[in-house]
């Protein structure tokens, strides 16, 4: 373990044992972090597994997600690119809602978020992933 990783596994003050719960902990985390309207993970059928509480619809955003997931395969036969990990929807009011890809044993899920543009949204959805990856594999 690098020293960096382990300053920051020892900062965590806020954690569980129980893998869903340490989930949502880590979504809330960058949620406050990156001043996110919402985050949640759903499977890429766009069922929400875990989700933060928000004033946004939790279902309707798992539902977004999931069409997001099917668009990115499509985007990745059609393009010929090797993959596409994240599609990024912005309006004039300067939010976002990016969808992230990434496969859990095995399993395709997708962490998406509503962020301001300027937020560093990237940066905090890499440590969202590195994260849900270390509680769940």
């Amino acid at each position: 373990m690098t020293k960096d990783r382990l300053f920051r596994k020892d900062r965590r003050k806020d954690r569980s044992d129980v893998p869903m719960e340490a989930v949502r902990k880590q979504l809330e985390h960058i949620a406050r972090e990156g001043g996110f309207k919402a985050a949640l993970m759903t499977t890429e059928d766009g069922f929400a597994v875990v989700d933060v509480e928000s004033n946004l619809d939790s279902a309707a955003l798992a539902a977004l997600s999931g069409f997001v997931w099917k668009m990115n395969r499509n985007a990745v036969d059609l393009t010929g690119f090797s993959s596409i990990d994240q599609i990024t929807m912005s309006g004039p009011s300067c939010d976002s809602v990016i969808c992230r890809s990434f496969d859990i044993e095995g399993e395709s899920v997708v962490l998406t978020v509503i962020a301001r543009v300027d937020a560093p949204y990237r940066e905090l959805t890499d440590r969202a992933v590195d994260g849900i990856r270390r509680i769940l594999t």
